[in-house]
């Protein structure tokens, strides 16, 4: 594993152990026993290391999700939007650093980046082009406010995503597995959106 690559990983294990300020160049320099200089060629400011580490994950947030979006039939832009919600829970729990680092202002204000928020937007767009098929094809409802129901449907992910890193995904009613009762209330947010959106009957 090349140094650039070790230093991330060793920025995420601080940043998960302390989850409450972001380390140092020098700290990830000692962790790995490489002189500073080192680490400062490859990062010109303790920022820059936080924004590789943020970047390594949404770039594999943004694989995974395409990944599961293709393996769904194009024709039922609903279904594409439950497997990419389920997809971003997965993300989220494979990656709980970084979702951590992402959550805290404090540490890095990641839609502040321009190198990171096109990362963000572009799932954004994505959820938006799901939501004007489904509302183009009747799934919804006609007068559906689609950039609300975007931020609505973000906002639901993350706070289900937020509990499972919390570990507060916990209901003995619905099992044992957090992820898994985490996609059961994605999916029954979802099909209650599109049911309770469909046009009534004159």
């Amino acid at each position: 594993m090349r140094l650039h690559e070790r230093a991330v990983h060793v920025t995420m294990s601080l940043v998960e152990e302390s989850q409450s300020r972001a380390p140092k160049r020098a700290e990830v320099a000692e962790a790995l026993g490489v002189p500073p200089e080192a680490i400062a060629r490859l990062f010109p400011d303790d920022k820059t290391l936080l924004i590789a580490a943020v970047e390594q994950a949404l770039i594999i947030l943004i694989d995974t999700c395409t990944r599961a979006v293709v393996r769904v039939d194009p024709r039922n832009p609903m279904a594409q939007f439950i497997a990419l919600g389920e997809a971003y829970l997965d993300w989220a729990d494979c990656h709980r650093a970084q979702f951590r680092l992402m959550s805290d202002q404090r540490l890095l204000e990641v839609m502040n980046v321009a190198g990171l928020r096109r990362y963000v937007d572009s799932v954004t767009d994505l959820m938006t082009r799901m939501l004007t098929r489904a509302k183009t094809e009747g799934l919804i409802h006609p007068k559906e406010d689609i950039p609300l129901l975007v931020l609505s449907s973000r906002s639901f992910a993350y706070g289900l995503a937020r509990m499972v890193v919390d570990d507060r995904m916990v209901d003995g009613t619905l099992g044992n597995d957090p992820v898994a009762t985490a996609k059961m209330l994605t999916r029954d947010f979802i099909l209650r959106v599109a049911r309770s959106s469909q046009r009534l009957p004159a």
